[in-house]
Parts: structure tokens; C-alpha cells; sequence
């Protein structure tokens, strides 16, 4: 999920102001749709706020989601290389808010103000490297190991942030359709997590460990070798399976 640079984020609406930029702003609830696939593709965002997933769907109706992307990412961006139509539906995960640039005036922009042409190619490159993981992600990670990314994916964790992390008010349902399970796996596997210490509850609010990185980065080698063995011993129960 690709997030605001930590020290010196870009205030992308301070820019649209001073440059006398057209835009709009505009607001989604949780599972709201953001724009659907085919719909027309003739704007940009910028998420102000919020969580977004991306997913493509087949005519028979198969789905696979192909991106979840946070605060301080560009959505829709496929309008500047010359696509009619949208690729993808995005759905805001959370409550979203969003900026609105025509393609015309995000073209403009990032022809004459560089640190918005920073920004966006350091947005590309990370969507790029992202998705190479997340398929490296269903191809070899068992479905306990993908739960722990997501978990740490919705909460913003990582080793650029390894602190402990609120995780947003997403249902186990929304969940599971992003880890490509059930509902009652996922409760299965939070209740491991929860014993294991990697997911904490403080007053009805969960919070991420930092430790729960172990569970995605060590998979096959048991988790620093031994450091977390309840882990190895349900990951291998999870291939078993």
C-alpha cells in the first residue's frame, strides 16, 4: 500500500490551490464504490484519506483484487497512458476522500511542477513493486501468512514504520475477500495472532505488532527459526491443509 513520504509529505491540495488547479473533492462511506470498471477514464485522484482497493472482474463475474492502496496515493493514474475506460473497480475500504484532476490538468501539472512528477513516479515505482510482491504473495505464501500482509497492509505497519499500528474498522468479510479465504479462517487465524501477542485489543480497538512481520518475512525458514514456534507449528499445519 503505498502511503505519504513519512518526513516531508507532499500537500497535493496546498499545490492544486496555489497553482489555480480545477479539482474537486469527494467523499465515499466503507464499501462505497469509487468508480467501476469500464467506467469512463478521464480524471485522476489523489487520496486525501482512506483505504481503496482495486479489483478486476471477468464477464463471468470471477473477481481478483489487485491493489490496495492507502493515504498519499494516485488512483485511476491508467488515464495518462491513454485508456478510454476504467481497468479496474475501486472500492473505498474505509471512509475515503478523494481529489478529483482531469486528466488534461494532471498532464499540465506534471509537465511544470516537479516535486508533484517526484511524487508520482516514486507512486508508480512503488505500485510496481507492490504488485510484483502481492503475486509472489498468492503464488507461495499459505493463506495464514497472506492475512498477516494484509493486516499489516491495512494498519500501515512495515519496517519503514515497525511500530505497533490501530488497525482500521475493516469486517472479517472484507478480510477474507482481500486474503482469498473465509470468514471463518480468518477468525481462526486473528485468534492465533491474538494469542501469539502479534494482534492486541485495548477498548474494542485492535493494534498490530511490529512481530507480526515475522509471520510474512520468515514463512518456510519457522519464523527466526524457532523465535515464534506456535507460528511455524500453524503455518505448517496451514500447507498441511
Amino acid at each position: 500500500m503505498e502511503s505519504q513520504e513519512d518526513r516531508h509529505p507532499l500537500n497535493v491540495r496546498a499545490l492544486l490551490e496555489s497553482t489555480g488547479t480545477p479539482f474537486a473533492v469527494a467523499g465515499y462511506g466503507q464499501r462505497a464504490v469509487v468508480f467501476s470498471q469500464g467506467d469512463a477514464c478521464d480524471s485522476v485522484m489523489y487520496i486525501e484519506k482512506g483505504l481503496v482497493r482495486l479489483a478486476v472482474a471477468t464477464p463471468s463475474g470471477k473477481e481478483a483484487i489487485c491493489g490496495l492502496l492507502g493515504t498519499g496515493a494516485f488512483l485511476g493514474e491508467e488515464a495518462l497512458g491513454g485508456h478510454a475506460v476504467r481497468r479496474q473497480t475501486a472500492t473505498a475500504m474505509t471512509a475515503t476522500e478523494v481529489l478529483v484532476v482531469s486528466k488534461v490538468q494532471m498532464i499540465r501539472l506534471l509537465r511544470t511542477q516537479q516535486a508533484l512528477s517526484d511524487r508520482f513516479i516514486a507512486h508508480i515505482l512503488a505500485r510496481n513493486t507492490r504488485l510484483e510482491a502481492d503475486l509472489t504473495d498468492q503464488l507461495l505464501s499459505s493463506s495464514e501468512q497472506r492475512l498477516a500482509r494484509t493486516l499489516l497492509v491495512l494498519a500501515g505497519c512495515g519496517e519503514r514504520r515497525p511500530c505497533r499500528c490501530v488497525l482500521p474498522h475493516v469486517s472479517q468479510e472484507i478480510i477474507a475477500e482481500m486474503v482469498g479465504t473465509t470468514r471463518s479462517r480468518v477468525n481462526v487465524f486473528m485468534g492465533k495472532f491474538k494469542k501469539l501477542g502479534f494482534i492486541e485489543e485495548d477498548a474494542g480497538v485492535l493494534q498490530i505488532n511490529p512481530s507480526l512481520l515475522h509471520a510474512v518475512h520468515d514463512g518456510d525458514r519457522g519464523v527466526s527459526n524457532g523465535t515464534y514456534p506456535a507460528m511455524t507449528q500453524a503455518l505448517r499445519s496451514e500447507k498441511r491443509h
